[in-house]
């Protein structure tokens, strides 16, 4: 779980990223209940992010750094 800040005023949070490992290599994220995204395991070649539209962001080395990607774009 993360809360992402606002880039323009950091004293402004936005509503809280529940990461939920949904099942093995797959992680869904929600924010007020809503599903936001998710990250997949990409066997071999790593984490792979994407929109609740299914717009993708890339695929990244570590879980962390998809879910982050994930998180900057909202």
């Amino acid at each position: 779980m993360s809360t992402v800040m606002n880039r323009k005023n950091p004293t402004v949070t936005a509503p809280t990223i529940v990461w939920v490992a949904e099942q093995a290599g797959l992680w869904v994220a929600r924010r007020d209940g809503e599903f936001v995204g998710m990250v997949e395991a990409r066997w071999g070649s790593g984490f792979a992010s994407t929109t609740r539209l299914a717009k993708p962001l890339g695929t990244f080395g570590t879980v962390e750094e998809a879910q982050h990607a994930l998180e900057i774009s909202l």
